[in-house]
């Protein structure tokens, strides 16, 4: 590979991560914005913020996908325990 090659590669790569980041970011926003129906839920059927069985059950599910993808496990799952946190957040709002 020739430097003008490496340098489209770079740029080509760079352009699509900015295009993942965007829809990345995209998809936390709709995935916070369910945090009022999902705390107005949580009241109707007496349960408390904070679940410990449906996070369990994610982080069983994700570990169980990761299992096929060669990604840092502990790295995925802090990612969605700060996903999880966000909508925490959110749904206090609606408290």
């Amino acid at each position: 590979m020739n430097k003008q090659q490496a340098e489209q590669l770079l740029k080509d790569s760079r352009d699509k991560i900015d295009i993942l980041d965007k829809q990345i970011l995209d998809l936390i926003v709709e995935r916070t914005s369910l945090a009022q129906d999902i705390i107005t839920s949580k009241k109707a059927l007496g349960m408390d913020l904070f679940d410990a069985q449906r996070e369990e059950a994610i982080h069983k599910k994700l570990k169980s996908m990761l299992d096929e993808i060669n990604i840092d496990e502990n790295l995925v799952l802090e990612i969605f325990d700060l996903l999880a946190t966000i909508s925490k957040n959110e749904q206090k709002k609606y408290l």
